[in-house]
């Protein structure tokens, strides 16, 4: 930005960016002043977030306070110079973030600025920047044509696309918490991916920073335990057997297999189950290296292990599904058992009504003195309590085939409900094909039972019908006239 008036300056004293300030000490003589518009166009060629303070100083002290609409002023303070009189410049802009938006003045500076912090004290800085921002942060590089960047963290040339991010740095943040007790997490609120560079380039002064500080962050998100204290970092591992480390901040060199790990870690998958099988492979190795130098075999190592209870956990998840298979055939095949023994139970009732009325017929024929007709009031009596009875036993029966069906679906929907605790909502839908079996089980069972019973009953009634035609002392009908009468008369 400063490139319109840096041919100009005869004395370059101070050029320093910090993260909120950028501050330019210069100077130059009468003889090669500045062009009112070139101090105008690098008012103009700042951001609207920041703002900037440029005062001119002479010899004699006299201070001119330069802004836009100022150029008879500054033509006025030009002429009062001496011919070999030096100006002093004092350029101040101080920024600030807007929107998740930082602007960089002299990237070099700025990341001298960031590098000559202790790391604990870079850590608060990026903590900071990142609350600000939120979850993406886009530093614009006025001076500097070359970008790179993280899953969070963007720097970009001044007026660039914005490039969009999925990264949910939220939902990572809270699986961290959950998994790895990080004590300095409140004052460190940041992750191994706010580090990562997936895009950069050869000679960027950040980038040894930033790979020092994706593997500190690692370690810790990896650890059982972990927390920053007075320059130094301490971990605490507990595997098969528990593993510490313990070393200053500025000790630790960048390892990025560690951030392997972590992102295999948190990515998908049962993060505990990952977190178990994780640590414990790095206490094993750690016999025999130092924890922050672990090296890719490890990742290898988890993977295959991980794979492994994969794998056993498929066998037991078949073996569970099979079993759930078999129980859901079992269900079927009793409820079919349940539908046909109402149709057993049909056939052996008309038996048996058919059987007594064979044995009066019988009892006739053999008879001494056979009846005209076999129907007396006597035979009709018993005959129409048989069939009364076997309205009631056909209740009976019907009560008992729906209690008898409701403790199977009572029995289906416990086993449906001891299963939520070992499979996910999803499994429990696939492995009871979200019910449609029950479903069409009971639709297909109350159709048969509907059938029987409604087949029953009209052969009950057709039977008393007869008995009545053909009684020479009906019961039933002759009160059924009466009662229509005394209707017909009211």
């Amino acid at each position: 930005m400063l490139e319109r008036i840096r041919n100009q300056i005869t004395d370059l004293r101070k050029e320093e960016e910090r993260r909120f300030t950028y501050e330019l000490e210069c100077s130059f003589d009468k003889e090669h002043s500045i062009e009112y518009s070139e101090w105008i166009n690098t008012i103009r060629d700042i951001s609207d977030r920041d703002k900037i303070k440029i005062y001119l100083v002479s010899e004699g002290e006299d201070t001119l306070h330069l802004d836009e609409n100022m150029e008879d002023e500054y033509i006025q303070f030009l002429d009062s110079l001496d011919d070999d009189e030096i100006v002093d410049v004092n350029l101040t802009i101080d920024k600030k973030i807007v929107n998740g938006y930082l602007s960089i003045y002299c990237f070099e500076k700025f990341a001298e600025d960031i590098n000559s912090l202790p790391i604990d004290k870079a850590l608060n800085v990026f903590s900071g920047f990142m609350k600000e921002a939120g979850n993406v942060m886009v530093f614009e590089l006025f001076d500097c044509r070359d970008i790179f960047y993280t899953k969070t963290m963007f720097f970009l040339a001044a007026g660039s696309r914005t490039l969009s991010s999925t990264f949910d740095r939220t939902k990572r943040l809270s699986e961290c918490r959950e998994n790895a007790y990080f004590y300095n997490q409140d004052n460190y609120e940041l992750l191994p991916d706010d580090f990562k560079i997936e895009v950069g380039y050869e000679g960027n002064p950040l980038g040894e920073l930033f790979l020092k500080l994706e593997t500190i962050l690692a370690s810790c998100l990896l650890a059982s335990n972990s927390f920053i204290q007075d320059g130094n970092l301490k971990l605490q591992i507990m595997g098969q057997r528990s593993v510490e480390y313990n070393d200053a901040l500025e000790n630790i060199q960048g390892n990025n297999n560690l951030y392997k790990i972590y992102d295999w870690m948190y990515s998908g998958g049962n993060i505990i189950d990952k977190a178990i099988i994780a640590r414990n492979i790095i206490c094993l190795h750690c016999k025999y290296e130092v924890l922050l130098n672990i090296g890719s075999e490890v990742m290898s190592s988890i993977q295959t292990n991980y794979n492994l209870y994969l794998k056993d956990n498929v066998t037991q998840y078949l073996e569970l599904k099979n079993k759930v298979a078999e129980f859901i055939s079992d269900i079927v095949s009793r409820t079919g058992e349940y539908a046909t023994e109402m149709l057993d139970k049909f056939k052996a009732n008309l038996l048996a009504i058919f059987g007594f009325l064979f044995s009066v017929i019988l009892a006739n024929i053999v008879s001494d003195q056979p009846l005209d007709n076999i129907f007396t009031r006597d035979i009709t009596i018993i005959s129409e309590i048989v069939l009364g009875a076997s309205f009631v036993y056909l209740f009976i029966s019907y009560l008992q085939s729906k209690c008898e069906l409701q403790k199977v679906y009572d029995s289906y929907d416990k086993l449906k409900d001891s299963y939520r605790e070992v499979l996910t909502e999803e499994d429990i839908r696939e492995c009871f094909q979200n019910d449609t079996i029950k479903t069409e089980m009971e639709e297909e069972i109350n159709k048969s039972i509907r059938r029987y019973l409604v087949a029953w009953g009209v052969f009950l009634v057709i039977l008393l019908i007869a008995v009545e035609y053909m009684s020479n002392a009906p019961v039933i009908l002759p009160r059924i006239k009466l009662l229509w009468g005394m209707i017909k008369k009211h």
